[in-house]
Parts: C-alpha cells; sequence; structure tokens
C-alpha cells in the first residue's frame, strides 16, 4: 500500500468538497474517525490487553464467543444466530471487527464524539481515515458461514484454508487450488475483508459496516509469552486531519438527519 494522502481542513463544507475531488470521488472510501491520529488501526481483541492473552492462549477468542453465546442464549433471536460477531462486539465483547461507514459525515460525527471524559478542547484536532474500496473484499458470505462451522476458530485463516473460494476471494485468481496450510501467508498481500450486517432493531433503518480483520499465531522464539501474533495492518488512502472539532461537532448536531445518528 503507497502512503495515505494527507488533508487538513476546519470546516464541514471544506471536508466534503475535499472528498468529492479524491481520485474516487466521495462514494469510492469507507471511513473511520478518531478523536486523535493512530500509527495503526486495531480491532479490540488485537490491541494490546486482549492480545496478550491470546498470545497466551490460541484458544481464547473462541472462548469468549462461546461463553458469550451459551450465557446469552436465552436472548439469542435469529438476528443474534445469524450474526454471531456482530452480535458479541456490539455487546462489548473483544472482536476482530473494526467499525467502518460508508458515511464521510458519519465518521466526522463519531470522531467528535471520541472523547475519554466526553468533552472537546478549544480547537483540538480530530482524524477521519478513509480506505480505498478498491483495496477491499466482501467476505460477509464466508464469515457468516464461518460462525456455523462445529468446530470454528472464528478466524478465516484457519477455518477456511481448504476452500477454494477463499483462495479465489483473497488472491484473485480462479484457481481451484487450496492454499497449502503449512504456509504461514504474508498478511500485507491480503484485501481488505468488509462484512455487512443488516439492522438489530426494526426501528433502525441503517446497517451496520465492519473490516474484519486477519490475524495468525506463531510459537515464539524468544517471547514471555508462548505465541507471537501477527495482525493485518491497515494502511488508509488518505487521512483527514480536522480542527475546530468543537465547532463541527455542534453544526453535525444539527445535521443529525444528514449523518444519521
Amino acid at each position: 500500500m503507497m502512503n495515505p494522502l494527507w488533508c487538513e481542513v476546519n470546516s464541514i463544507e471544506d471536508y466534503l468538497s475535499t472528498i468529492e475531488r479524491l481520485p474516487y470521488g466521495k462514494d469510492g472510501y469507507y471511513f473511520r474517525g478518531e478523536n486523535r491520529r493512530f500509527a495503526c488501526q486495531n480491532s479490540c481483541l488485537l490491541r494490546q490487553t486482549f492480545s496478550r492473552l491470546l498470545r497466551d492462549n490460541p484458544q481464547y477468542y473462541v472462548d469468549v464467543i462461546n461463553d458469550y453465546m451459551r450465557d446469552m442464549a436465552d436472548e439469542a433471536g435469529e438476528w443474534e444466530q445469524e450474526h454471531v460477531l456482530a452480535w458479541c462486539h456490539q455487546e462489548g465483547q473483544p472482536t476482530n471487527l473494526l467499525e467502518l461507514t460508508a458515511s464521510p459525515l458519519q465518521a466526522l460525527f463519531y470522531a467528535s464524539l471520541y472523547q475519554t471524559d466526553g468533552s472537546l478542547e478549544r480547537g483540538q484536532e480530530i482524524y477521519v481515515y478513509g480506505y480505498a474500496k478498491t483495496n477491499t473484499v466482501d467476505a460477509t458470505p464466508l464469515i457468516l458461514e464461518n460462525t456455523k462451522m462445529p468446530s470454528t476458530r472464528y478466524n478465516l485463516l484457519e477455518d477456511m484454508n481448504d476452500d477454494p473460494r477463499w483462495n479465489r476471494m483473497i488472491g484473485g485468481t480462479d484457481t481451484d487450488k487450496a492454499i497449502p496450510k503449512e504456509s504461514l501467508p504474508d498478511l500485507s498481500q491480503f484485501p481488505y475483508l468488509t462484512y455487512e450486517v443488516p439492522p438489530r432493531h426494526r426501528s433502525s433503518h441503517q446497517s451496520s459496516l465492519y473490516f474484519y480483520q486477519l490475524f495468525q499465531l506463531k510459537s515464539a522464539s524468544d517471547s514471555e509469552l508462548p505465541y507471537d501474533l501477527i495482525t493485518q495492518r491497515y494502511t488508509p488512502s488518505v487521512v483527514f486531519k480536522v480542527t475546530e472539532a468543537d465547532r463541527i461537532r455542534r453544526e453535525l448536531q444539527l445535521r443529525s438527519e444528514d449523518t444519521r445518528i
């Protein structure tokens, strides 16, 4: 991936007009808003606290999902049974899902809200990361199928490695050969996998969108933990540095219908 394009804006109008001038236009990107600049974007499961648990016990993620499903079985309806990972994610369990949106205004709005104390300092900078859709592949069907496998590990790299559909999806090839299990794939060469989930409640008209972050464990040679964790890294196509965040948040609240919050 190439280095991202950097853009600095200080108004909603400037932000939207800049997006319109991007190579793929406003409909050619997925967006994610953050309250500060991050060197890399990681899902909750693969951030430091939970990743240490995963490195210590490769069964950790499987146990988290299965234990939650068992404990909450009485509350699981059709949507919850179909969209297991999204259900767990929305209920605060650590997953390998990273929230996205196709709406640049929604990403900007959430970036302005992501404060630990619920406030913004005057003139504080916020960031919106844009990911070109040309670098992504919709993996929703395989993700849904994977969660229903009897011995699933909720990890496409492990569970679907023998499936030619997986090989075609991530490799863009027509071959029917599976990737050898003994190989350790280079995650930087994989497309970014997306996962789209319909609304959970009838009162909502908006689907949820996620990156499905790939990861793999390998035996550690010189570490305090038994396994090393290798994760897929997301490089945005464009990064917006947005100033005057407090003012922009107030303006966005007036545009709530447009941002569909």
